[in-house]
């Protein structure tokens, strides 16, 4: 009852300790809290802010920065958190502490900006207007094998529309596979194209489904397309050497030495049972006659 008692109250001491480490003051400065966030709250800008997030901060604050993450950490959406100053925020992100690294020297001042922004439209989606229909269109080049996609309205006027991220994928079995650059914006005449990478294994074929899509978009609703190309390296299955004896093989195309000496252990082993046994009986048959007498 006393170790219970010893391992309940150490349980609780450690819970209590990490309690005051979430909750422990991190005091700014009157001058950093009080810096004005240079970056507007634009498109593009909410686009990189997002990315970055994605990309350093999801790990630990979860993808809808709640906390939740593979490390449970502070919560960026909750009041507390929200009623801090942008020059708060950027002060905490750049300089870092405990488990949370600086991230001053790994991203610029304006990349870090975006976050700030990022996250207040996580709870504030009133600053943004509402997101419209668009549709995607892609075109492919075969002669430098490259994915154009086209990003326009989605009336009969299709009016092209300009910085608009795109995300280029392939598909593979167990899902896709991101190609081009972290972010993909279309220019002003809503185009933008990225490169086909080389030895992309593809079906027997060599056939590949490339896919562009508007995803995770603040002004735009979400849109996609796919097409399929000849682009890949053909797979090449060499069934009759997985018909070989091997040792990845199955039981029954287990190498035949690999057979021998397993099956010759298993035999010894129950040779050696029984050779026991054969003796114990002898023993106790020597015993009686010698109790007989």
């Amino acid at each position: 009852m006393v170790k219970i008692t010893l391992l309940i109250s150490i349980i609780l001491l450690t819970c209590t300790q990490n309690a005051k480490s979430q909750v422990k003051p991190w005091p700014v400065s009157a001058e950093d809290a009080g810096k004005i966030n240079p970056i507007p709250v634009e498109l593009k800008n909410l686009g990189i802010g997002r990315n970055i997030f994605t990309r350093t901060c999801v790990a630990c604050h979860g993808a809808k920065a709640d906390g939740k993450g593979l490390i449970p950490s502070a919560s960026l959406i909750d009041e507390t958190f929200q009623k801090q100053s942008d020059g708060s925020i950027f002060f905490k992100i750049n300089t870092g502490r405990d488990k949370m690294p600086p991230f001053k020297g790994m991203l610029k001042e304006d990349e870090i900006w975006s976050v700030v922004n990022y996250l207040r439209i996580l709870v504030n989606r009133s600053a943004l207007p509402p997101a419209k229909d668009v549709n995607l269109e892609i075109s492919t080049g075969e002669e430098i094998k490259s994915i154009t996609a086209y990003v326009h309205s989605a009336d009969s006027a299709k009016l092209p529309f300009p910085e608009v991220d795109v995300h280029f994928y392939i598909k593979r079995d167990f899902g896709l596979m991101r190609i081009g650059e972290l972010s993909n914006y279309t220019g002003a005449d809503g185009k933008v194209k990225v490169v086909f990478p080389e030895k992309i294994i593809g079906d027997k074929e060599g056939n590949v489904t490339v896919l562009a899509k508007v995803e995770d978009n603040f002004l735009y609703n979400n849109s996609e397309m796919a097409v399929e190309r000849k682009w890949g390296e053909q797979m090449v299955t060499e069934d009759e050497k997985f018909n070989q004896r091997a040792l990845w093989g199955s039981r029954d195309k287990s190498p035949v030495w690999l057979l021998l000496l397993a099956n010759g252990i298993i035999v010894g082993i129950w040779g050696v049972i029984f050779y026991v046994i054969y003796n114990l009986f002898r023993i106790k048959k020597t015993g009686k006659i010698f109790i007989k007498e």
